[in-house]
């Protein structure tokens, strides 16, 4: 009997370092990242709120770029930066995030700032549920931000706190009266005097790098509070620093500043659009990727197949 059990406990190692190995080698998606992230446990106290905003031209481009089927959505009005997050962040490492496991996310909640929300807090990528960026980010941030100050303890508070940021922060305003326009290109320390010369405080630029390209696009600019809900310098996040020897210091961003970062006024034509695919060519698509499935699932058959012969030659050699 002994022997029996060994053999399905070996059976069963084997057949979980085959899916290991096989899961290990699949794109990750958002929701995947939330089961296993909201898995750890995490201490919810943080040392500044990071605010982020998004560029939804250069969001748009970036999730087209990933498959031929992404569609993107856009606010109707015309040059605003949206909103991405509000991250609680302990300072030089990643984090607090899922801090209330039994939290759920109430949409019904939203209901007197849904319209302000679907506008200034969108969800770029289309293909996905209209308030998935919604129930991510509160689930992944602002339970983290809930439990630990009383101004953002609740949906209405935290996706409220967003919009109030952003109307007095916008950086559309902030930008465009610094002369940093949509359409052009830019030096990295251009936008950022930008920057400290509006806000006075030093922000995060991030790029969305093109790798067919090698173009770099402004993306998303992050402005950090403290938990005073006032105005605090970035310093300390986990974010690629690049040092420069100016008077205000460090540069915080993933930007290469010794080339143009891109401010793209309409989405660029993503590279499937650029290789103009026929419909020929989009059923070969669909017809190598049904055959890459089927090899796959013929691929788990045979490790099952040899899985039930492992068990019955170990139960027949203890015969």
């Amino acid at each position: 009997m002994k022997l029996d059990h060994l053999a399905i406990f070996l059976a069963f190692l084997y057949l979980q370092c085959y899916v290991w190995a096989d899961s290990s080698s699949e794109e990750d998606s958002s929701s995947d990242e939330d089961q296993n992230e909201a898995l750890l446990v995490e201490d919810p106290e943080f040392d500044l709120l990071i605010f982020t905003q998004r560029w939804p031209i250069t969001a748009c481009y970036e999730w087209r770029e990933k498959s031929p089927d992404h569609i993107c959505g856009l606010p109707s009005a015309q040059n605003i930066w949206t909103i991405h997050g509000i991250w609680p962040t302990k300072l030089n490492t990643i984090g607090p995030s899922f801090c209330n496991k039994t939290a759920v996310f109430n949409v019904t909640e939203l209901d007197p700032i849904e319209k302000q929300l679907e506008q200034f807090w969108i969800n770029v990528e289309k293909n996905k549920p209209y308030d998935s960026l919604w129930r991510h980010e509160w689930l992944k941030h602002g339970t983290c931000a809930a439990a630990v100050m009383v101004q953002l303890n609740t949906e209405d508070k935290y996706f409220g706190q967003g919009l109030t940021w952003l109307q007095q922060h916008s950086m559309a305003d902030v930008l465009g009266e610094g002369g940093i326009k949509p359409g052009q290109n830019y030096t990295v320390l251009e936008i950022r005097q930008v920057l400290i010369d509006r806000l006075q405080k030093n922000m995060a630029i991030e790029c969305y790098h093109d790798k067919e390209t090698k173009q770099q696009f402004l993306n998303e600019i992050r402005v950090c509070f403290n938990k005073n809900l006032e105005l605090e310098n970035c310093d300390g996040i986990l974010f690629e620093d690049v040092f420069i020897d100016q008077p205000q210091g460090k540069i915080i961003t993933n930007c290469n500043v010794n080339k143009p970062v891109f401010y793209p006024a309409t989405v660029p034509l993503s590279r499937y659009e650029k290789t103009h695919m026929s419909p020929f060519d989009l059923h070969t698509k669909f017809l190598e990727e049904y055959k890459r499935q089927k090899a796959k699932e013929n691929k788990n058959m045979k490790i099952l197949v040899n899985i039930y012969k492992l068990i019955q030659l170990l139960k027949w050699s203890t015969m």
